[in-house]
């Protein structure tokens, strides 16, 4: 028996992944008291839930900023190191920027689990920077009582072409890039009910990089981006909504989503985050009657390592659509931004 099969990372935790993250009502409860940040150079903050800050140096380059970490979402070390630096670099990328440089963030319980576990946590997140061409300079580590690893990713981006979540213009169209259910798939396969072939597929993804999707849509006019984590698709719709003075039409036909996840979904199998994400975000969605529970679920699944997601014109979207697919994106045109009610989200 290896010492991963030994010692199982996901015995003791609580959540798994992005579902680990703060409900967006306790986090607002939380952050409201902060002092606004003013900077003629600090080009995105904390105003509008920006996946990353960006501070301007001069005309040619800007940094971005970025920090994400969690607790382990499946026992295998190497692969949890590894998606935990996918999720983190891709902020960089959801802002338009290039991963520079990363530090590891790293909680381990070096009582409970053989430092073994640790250096293959670490060595997959190794992998997935070194896949982004950037440098693993350091970081720091903890003693804790659950493992938890991440990733403080600085990267570079040119001040006139960053994405931000507040770009989006009326009659856009939303691209995304990644399928859904990534909650629901691991909570599955937790429970052994999801296939081998699916397993895979959900890893897969999780693994995958999101850049070399930035550099297929940065060849056309990106009006704004984000990727969708632990808010879930209309938590994370929502806030580009909102900051871009919008509303979503979302089709609910069109989803991309992982194989069986719908199923599982119907079961029940769905983790608790999601249901805080409904919560939060049920005055803001208006879900018609036809569209299925176990669908509208994944519409609130929290996402680990998800997809990127673009506001992009009608004349472009469907050739971005369809160049990301021939790049073996699973990308799918998702629905609209309109002009009405700023971040409300309707789905039919």
């Amino acid at each position: 028996m290896s010492p991963a099969e030994k010692h199982k990372l996901t015995a003791n935790i609580k959540a798994q992944g992005c579902a680990a993250k703060l409900s967006p009502l306790e986090l607002a409860q939380i952050v409201k008291s902060l002092p606004k940040v003013k900077s003629e150079n600090l080009l995105c903050g904390t105003d509008n839930f920006e996946d990353a800050a960006v501070y301007k140096f001069s005309d040619e380059l800007a940094i971005v900023s970025t920090i994400d970490f969690f607790p382990p979402l499946i026992d295998d070390p190497y692969l949890y190191g590894r998606i935990a630096a996918v999720n983190a670099l891709s902020d960089v990328y959801a802002m338009g920027g290039k991963p520079l440089l990363a530090l590891n963030v790293f909680c381990f319980p070096s009582c409970d689990y053989p430092l073994t576990l640790a250096e293959e946590i670490i060595r997959g997140g190794a992998s997935a920077v070194d896949e982004a061409g950037c440098l693993l300079v350091g970081g720091h580590s903890i003693q804790a009582p659950e493992p938890i690893y991440g990733l403080s990713v600085i990267g570079t981006v040119s001040p006139q072409r960053i994405l931000t979540n507040a770009g989006a213009k009326e009659a856009d169209k939303i691209v995304l890039c990644k399928p859904l259910g990534m909650g629901v798939g691991l909570l599955s396969h937790k429970g052994g009910m999801l296939s081998e072939n699916t397993y895979k597929e959900l890893i897969s993804n999780l693994c995958r990089l999101n850049g070399p999707c930035l550099e297929i849509a940065l060849k056309y006019d990106l009006h704004a981006a984000t990727d969708i984590t632990g808010f879930g698709l209309i938590g994370h719709l929502h806030e580009m909504a909102k900051a871009s003075g919008l509303k979503v039409r979302l089709n609910s036909k069109e989803l991309p989503l992982l194989p069986e996840v719908l199923q599982c979904a119907e079961q029940g199998l769905v983790p608790a985050a999601a249901y805080a994400n409904r919560k939060a975000y049920s005055e803001i969605s208006r879900i018609d009657e036809s569209v299925d529970l176990a669908l509208s679920d994944l519409l609130f699944d929290p996402q680990t390592s998800g997809g990127l997601l673009f506001s992009v014109s009608a004349r472009e979207a469907f050739q971005l659509a369809e160049e990301l697919k021939q790049a073996e994106w699973p990308a799918k045109i998702i629905g609209d931004f309109l002009a009405g009610e700023s971040g409300l989200i309707e789905v039919f």
